[in-house]
C-alpha cells in the first residue's frame, strides 16, 4: 500500500497543473441583478431613540471615531486617515454632526481624489462617499483602476492568492456603477483562488482548493468570514447559485460546530477557525472582527433569503461579542474576546496595539448599525428584524408608511409599534419572533435550553389578541390596511434562560450560560464575594432574580443567584451577580467566565485555568486541595498556576 501510495503521489508530480489561463474573466455567462431582492432600511434614514444602542452610537460618533483619527493623523503614523476609520467617519456625519471630523474627511477624500488609484483598496470608501453625498469624484478614480485591474486580468491572467477582501471591494462599486465588468472582477477574484497556479495555497487562507468546492469554515477567521460575505454577495448578483450556495454550507458549517454562544467565531490562537466543537473558553480568540463580518454575513443571507434564523444569529453576536469589543467609556478595545479569564494576561482592554485592525471595523459597525434594524421586499412587505426603539418611513404601494417602535429591548420583551399614515395604506408589516423566544438559541443542535418555556410570543392589533402563528420563516406577517393611529404590541416570553452546549463541545461538559433575550450573561470578580469565580459552582436549579440597575454602566439588568466552591461543595452558598458579557472588563482585570459549572469535575474535564483535570483528591478535607490540572497546551492567556 506505501508503494502504492508513493507512485500515484509521484505520477501526479508529474502531470501537468492547470494554469490560471483555464479560468478566463468575463468567462461564464449570466445577467447581473442590481442588488439583493431584500433592501435594508438605510441607516441614516432610521432615528434612534433607545436607551442601550443610541447611547453605544453617540459615543462612538463622539468618542471613539475620533479617537480612531487621533491615532492615524499623529505624528509619525504611516498610515494616515483613511480606511475603515475614514468610512465611519462619512456613515457616522450623516447623523451626528461633527465640524472638526468634516473637515478632516473632506481634506483626506481630496488627496484621494488627486492620488493615482491603483488596486481596489479604495472602491469601498468611493462607494461610501458616493452614496452618503452624491459626488463621484472617487468613483470616476475607482473606475479607471477597475479598468486596469480587468485588463490586466483579460491580457495576463496573474496567479493569485487572496480574493475575499478584493471581491467584496469590486461589489461595492459595482452596486453603484452597475457596470458588469466590475461584477466580472468580483467574480474572477473568486474563481482563480485555489487553482493549483493560486500562489500560497493553504487552508489559512481558504485556497487549499478551488472555492465551490469548500464547505468548511477553516483557516483564519476574519477571511474565512469575509470569503463567505464574497461568495453570497457574487451568488446573488450574478445569479449563480453556486456561490451562494458555498456561502450557505460554510455557514451551516460554522452554526452547528464552531460558534461560541456570545456570536463569535474563531477559537485558536492563529486567528482561526479550529476542529469542529473545539471551543475552549479561557483561550478563546472570537476576534472582534470576525463577529463583525460575521454579522455583515448574517445580515446579507436574510437579505438574500427572507430568513429569520440569520437574524437570529446576527443579533447574538451584536449584543454579547461585537458590543464587547469596545468599553463602556470608548476608547478601550479588545482585539480577543474570551469566554474566561484568570485575572491577567489580555484582560487589560488597551488604547492602541501594533495591529489595529479591530477598532476601524467596529466603528464602521456602529455607525451603521441601525440599517439592521429594517428591511423591506420586492412586494413592499416591511420586516421588523431588531426591536429597538426607533422611528423610520416606508413606500408601500406608492404610499407613505412610518413605523415608530418603543421597545424594552434589549432588557424586556414588550414593544409597541405605532404607525402613521396621511392615508390608509395597504400592506404587510412581518414581525421576527427570535429563536430564543421559540426555545431555540441557535437554529442548530450546538445549545440548548435546559427547560422549554412554555408561554408563547402574543400578538395584538389595536388592542385586539392576534392569533400569532409563525410561519416557516420565523415571522409574524400582518397583512391590512393600516389606519394613522393604529398599533401592534408584540410580547416575547422573558425568562432568565440556562443554556448548555452540545455534548461534543468538551470544554462545556457539566456547564450550563445564562441569557435572557439575546443578552449572554457572565460572573465577573467584583461580583462574588471572594473575587474567584473560575471555581463556582452552581446550582442548575437555582433561581435568576432579573434587576434593572440604572447606574450601571447606563443601565442594565443584572441577575442575582448563589454558588458554592467547586474545592469545597458542601460549604454554604454565597450570592453571585451576574452581569452582561458585553460590560466585563469595564472595572479593572480580574476573573471572569461565562459557563458555569452546575456539577462537579470529572476526570479529563476541562479545569478553571484551561488544562486538563486529571486527578481528583480523595484525602482533600484534610488535604486542603481536591484537584489536580495539567498545564494547558495555550498559556497565552496568562494564566495563574499554583491554585
Amino acid at each position: 500500500m506505501l508503494a502504492y501510495g508513493q507512485g500515484t503521489a509521484a505520477n501526479a508530480a508529474d502531470q501537468p497543473k492547470a494554469p490560471a489561463a483555464a479560468v478566463i474573466i468575463s468567462g461564464a455567462a449570466y445577467s447581473p441583478v442590481l442588488d439583493y431582492p431584500m433592501q435594508p432600511k438605510r441607516y441614516s434614514e432610521v432615528k434612534l431613540q433607545d436607551a442601550f444602542w443610541e447611547p453605544r452610537i453617540a459615543t462612538n460618533a463622539k468618542v471613539t471615531i475620533p479617537f480612531e483619527v487621533q491615532k492615524l493623523t499623529e505624528s509619525g503614523s504611516r498610515r494616515g486617515f483613511s480606511g475603515g476609520v475614514l468610512e465611519a467617519a462619512i456613515l457616522s456625519l450623516q447623523t451626528h454632526a461633527d465640524a472638526s471630523l468634516q473637515a478632516q474627511v473632506e481634506a483626506s477624500i481630496q488627496r484621494m481624489k488627486q492620488a493615482p488609484g491603483s488596486g481596489n483598496s479604495g472602491f469601498e470608501i468611493a462607494a461610501a462617499y458616493f452614496n452618503a453625498t452624491g459626488d463621484r469624484g472617487l468613483i470616476d478614480n475607482a473606475v479607471r483602476s477597475a479598468d486596469a485591474l480587468y485588463e490586466n486580468f483579460r491580457a495576463h491572467n496573474p496567479p493569485f492568492s487572496g480574493g475575499e477582501r478584493d471581491a467584496i471591494n469590486c461589489v461595492q462599486l459595482f452596486r453603484v456603477t452597475h457596470n458588469k465588468k466590475h461584477l466580472d472582477l468580483a467574480k474572477h477574484y473568486l474563481d482563480i483562488r485555489g487553482l493549483p497556479s493560486s500562489v500560497n495555497r493553504s487552508r489559512h487562507n481558504q485556497s487549499y482548493k478551488p472555492v465551490l468546492e469548500q464547505s468548511e469554515a477553516v483557516g483564519h477567521a476574519v477571511n474565512c468570514v469575509s470569503l463567505m460575505v464574497s461568495l453570497a454577495d457574487v451568488g446573488v448578483l450574478t445569479g449563480l447559485h453556486e456561490y451562494l450556495d458555498t456561502a450557505l454550507r460554510m455557514w451551516q458549517d460554522t452554526v452547528t460546530r464552531k460558534l461560541y454562544i456570545t456570536g463569535g467565531v474563531g477559537s485558536t490562537g492563529n486567528e482561526g477557525f479550529g476542529e469542529p466543537y473545539a471551543l475552549p473558553n479561557i483561550s478563546a480568540y472570537a476576534e472582534t472582527c470576525a463577529v463583525l463580518m460575521y454579522i455583515t454575513l448574517n445580515h446579507k443571507l436574510f437579505l438574500a433569503t427572507g430568513d429569520s434564523r440569520y437574524i437570529d444569529v446576527m443579533e447574538r453576536g451584536m449584543y454579547n461579542n461585537a458590543v464587547d469589543g469596545v468599553s463602556a467609556s470608548g476608547n478601550r478595545f479588545f482585539y480577543v474576546n474570551r469566554l474566561a479569564s484568570a485575572g491577567d494576561g489580555r484582560d487589560n482592554r488597551w488604547e492602541r496595539a501594533s495591529l489595529e485592525c479591530c477598532p476601524p471595523n467596529l466603528v464602521r459597525f456602529l455607525a451603521g448599525m441601525p440599517g439592521l434594524i429594517y428591511a423591506q421586499d420586492q412586494s413592499g412587505a416591511i420586516y421588523i428584524n431588531l426591536y429597538v426603539s426607533s422611528e423610520a418611513s416606508f413606500q408601500v404601494n406608492n404610499r407613505e408608511l412610518s413605523l415608530s417602535v418603543a421597545s424594552e429591548m434589549p432588557w424586556g420583551g414588550k414593544s409597541r409599534i405605532t404607525i402613521s399614515a396621511k392615508e390608509e395604506v395597504n400592506g404587510e408589516i412581518r414581525l421576527r419572533v427570535p429563536g430564543w423566544a421559540r426555545n431555540q438559541p441557535v437554529p442548530s443542535s450546538l445549545y440548548s435550553y435546559l427547560d422549554k418555556v412554555e408561554r408563547q410570543t402574543s400578538v395584538s392589533v389595536n388592542g385586539k389578541p392576534f392569533a400569532a402563528a409563525v410561519n416557516k420563516s420565523g415571522y409574524v406577517p400582518l397583512d391590512r390596511n393600516w389606519k394613522d393611529g393604529d398599533f401592534v404590541e408584540i410580547e416575547f416570553p422573558f425568562e432568565a434562560r440556562k443554556a448548555i452546549a452540545n455534548p461534543r463541545v468538551k470544554e462545556d461538559r457539566g456547564r450550563i450560560a445564562v441569557e435572557r433575550g439575546p443578552v449572554v450573561y457572565c460572573a465577573e470578580w467584583p461580583d462574588v464575594t471572594d473575587g474567584h469565580v473560575l471555581d463556582l459552582l452552581f446550582d442548575a436549579k437555582a433561581e435568576l432574580k432579573p434587576s434593572f440597575e440604572k447606574a450601571f454602566y447606563g443601565g442594565a439588568t443584572v441577575m442575582a443567584t448563589e454558588a458554592r466552591r467547586i474545592s469545597n461543595p458542601s460549604a454554604e452558598a454565597k450570592p453571585v451577580k451576574l452581569i452582561p458579557y458585553s460590560l466585563w472588563a469595564n472595572r479593572e482585570a480580574g476573573e471572569m467566565s461565562v459557563w458555569l459549572s452546575k456539577e462537579e469535575y470529572a476526570i479529563g474535564d476541562t479545569g478553571p485555568a484551561g488544562g486538563v483535570i486529571f486527578y481528583e483528591n480523595p484525602n482533600d478535607a484534610a488535604d486542603g486541595w481536591r484537584y489536580l490540572e495539567a498545564a494547558p497546551f495555550d498559556q497565552s492567556a496568562g494564566t495563574k498556576w499554583g491554585c
